[in-house]
C-alpha cells in the first residue's frame, strides 16, 4: 500500500510541475503579444467550470542569453553595430590648421645659450687621469685655502656645463642644464657637480649650476668585454638664475613682429589674412618669415592678452614638397606634396660573398725558415637578373611608399633613385640632403 501511495504523490507532484510550465510559458507569451489566459489563472485538471480555480504563481521570466557581450542590443531585432562606440574616420580626426604660435614666434622672445668649466666629485673610480683634471683639482683645492703636490683624480672629472635661460626668467628660477666629460672619465654616474658659474656671451654670470648628477647611462666591463647602455659620460643637474636677461625690444614702435619658423611666402600671407580678419588692417607680410602686427588702442596696456588672442587663432600652413635625406642614419622622409613624374627604373640584386682561408706555411726542418700564415681570400659576385619597374605620373606619398614597400626598396636603393629622379627632373620636389 505504501508502495502506491509513493507512486502516486511523485505522479501527483510531475504533474504539479507541468502545469507549472505550462501556466509560466502563457504568461510570457502573453508578454510578447500572443493572447494571454483569462483572469484567475490557468484551471486545474478536474476542476468544474463553475468552481473558481484558484490562481498559479507564474514563473519568472528568464533573461534570454547575450550572444555578444559588447554589443548586448546584437540579434534581438538591433543594428549589427548597435550600441557600439563608433570611432571617428581618418578624414574626421585630421585637422589642417594649426595655432600661430604653434609655427611662429615673437621677435625678442627668445633663448639664451650659458656655459661652464666646473668638477665633477664623487665618482666611483670612473674618473679622469688627464693633465686637465689635475689642474682643475688643483686649483680647486687652492680655492680652498689648501696646497696639494699631487692630487688623486680617479673620483673627479673635468666637465663642460651648458644651458638655455628662457625668456623673462627670474632670479632665483631653476633650470636645468647638460653636464658632459671634458676629459677622459668614463662614467659621470653618482657624481656630484661643483658650484660652476654660468656665462653668457658678454662673459656676464647669468646662473650657477650645483648639485647631483642625474644620467641614465650605464656601462659595465671586464677583461675582455664591455657593455655600455645610453651615454654614461653626459648627465643632468639643476642651476639657479642669478641675473635677469633683459626682453624689452617686443614692442618697437608700437607693433609686434611675428617670425615664422618655416619661412613660406603662402604661410605669412595666410597669416596676415587670418589677423587682419579679427583685427583689420593691423597686419602686414614683410616677407616669406616676418609678420608685422600693430598693437589697437584697445590692447596698449594690455599687450600679453592681445599676444595670447593673436597667438591662439588658427591658420593652415603651406607645407612645401620637400624630400629629405640623412647618409648617416639612412632615413628619408617625404612631404605631403611630394610628386614624381612616370619613370622607369631598373634595380637589380647584386651580392658580394668573400672567404677568409689562411694557410699555414711550414718550411723545410734544414732550411732555417719561420713558419708563417699567409691569407687566402676568396671573392664571389652573384648578380640576379633586374627588374625593370615603371613609376606613374602624380603619385602622392602614400602611392610611393605602397609602390616601394612591394618593391622591397632598402633606405640605400630609395636614396639613389631620389638623386637619380633630381637629377632626371622626374622629381617634383626639393630634395634636401643632410
Amino acid at each position: 500500500m505504501s508502495k502506491r501511495l509513493n507512486r502516486r504523490s511523485i505522479f501527483g507532484i510531475i504533474a504539479a510541475m507541468l502545469l507549472m510550465s505550462t501556466v509560466g510559458l502563457t504568461t510570457g507569451a502573453s508578454a510578447q503579444g500572443l493572447p494571454a489566459l483569462p483572469p484567475g489563472g490557468a484551471q486545474q485538471p478536474g476542476i468544474g467550470q463553475g468552481q473558481p480555480a484558484a490562481p498559479m504563481p507564474a514563473a519568472p521570466l528568464q533573461t534570454p542569453a547575450v550572444a555578444n557581450p559588447l554589443n548586448p542590443l546584437a540579434g534581438i531585432g538591433a543594428e549589427p553595430n548597435a550600441g557600439l562606440p563608433t570611432l571617428p574616420s581618418v578624414q574626421s580626426r585630421f585637422d589642417p590648421t594649426v595655432r600661430i604660435k604653434d609655427i611662429t614666434f615673437m621677435e625678442g622672445d627668445r633663448v639664451n645659450h650659458v656655459s661652464g668649466e666646473g668638477l665633477v666629485l664623487g665618482l666611483s673610480g670612473t674618473g679622469g687621469k688627464s693633465l686637465q683634471t689635475r689642474q682643475m683639482a688643483t686649483n680647486f683645492y687652492l680655492r680652498k685655502g689648501m696646497r696639494v703636490s699631487k692630487v688623486d683624480t680617479q673620483n673627479m672629472s673635468a666637465v663642460l656645463v651648458s644651458g638655455k635661460i628662457p625668456a623673462f626668467a627670474r632670479k632665483g628660477e631653476t633650470i636645468l642644464v647638460t653636464v658632459s666629460v671634458a676629459d677622459d672619465a668614463s662614467s659621470l654616474r653618482g657624481g656630484t657637480l661643483n658650484q660652476t658659474a654660468l656665462r653668457g656671451i658678454d662673459d656676464e654670470i647669468y646662473a650657477i649650476a650645483q648639485g647631483p648628477i642625474i644620467g641614465g647611462g650605464i656601462s659595465a666591463q671586464g677583461n675582455a668585454a664591455s657593455v655600455q647602455v645610453n651615454h654614461p659620460t653626459v648627465g643632468v643637474c639643476e642651476a639657479i638664475v642669478e641675473r635677469e636677461i633683459p626682453c624689452t625690444n617686443i614692442v618697437n614702435q608700437g607693433r609686434l613682429r611675428i617670425v615664422l619658423r618655416n619661412k613660406s611666402y603662402s604661410t605669412a600671407t595666410e597669416i596676415t589674412n587670418v589677423l587682419n580678419r579679427t583685427f583689420p588692417g593691423y597686419a602686414r607680410a614683410t616677407d616669406s618669415g616676418t609678420v608685422d602686427v600693430y598693437i589697437p588702442p584697445a590692447f596698449r596696456d594690455s599687450v600679453t592678452q592681445f599676444v595670447s588672442i593673436i597667438g591662439n587663432l588658427r591658420v593652415t600652413p603651406d607645407t612645401p614638397a620637400r624630400v629629405v635625406i640623412n647618409q648617416k642614419t639612412g632615413s628619408v622622409v617625404f612631404g605631403h606634396h611630394v610628386k614624381i613624374a612616370p619613370v622607369l627604373f631598373a634595380s637589380e640584386n647584386i651580392v658580394i660573398a668573400t672567404n677568409e682561408t689562411p694557410v699555414v706555411s711550414q718550411p723545410n726542418p734544414l732550411a732555417g725558415g719561420d713558419t708563417t700564415v699567409l691569407p687566402r681570400t676568396g671573392i664571389e659576385l652573384f648578380e640576379s637578373g633586374g627588374r625593370y619597374n615603371v613609376l606613374p605620373a602624380g603619385m602622392t606619398v602614400g602611392d610611393l611608399a605602397t609602390a616601394l614597400n612591394t618593391l622591397a626598396v632598402s633606405p640605400t636603393t630609395l636614396i639613389n633613385i631620389m638623386t637619380s629622379l633630381r637629377n632626371h627632373g622626374a622629381l617634383k620636389a626639393e630634395l634636401v640632403i643632410e
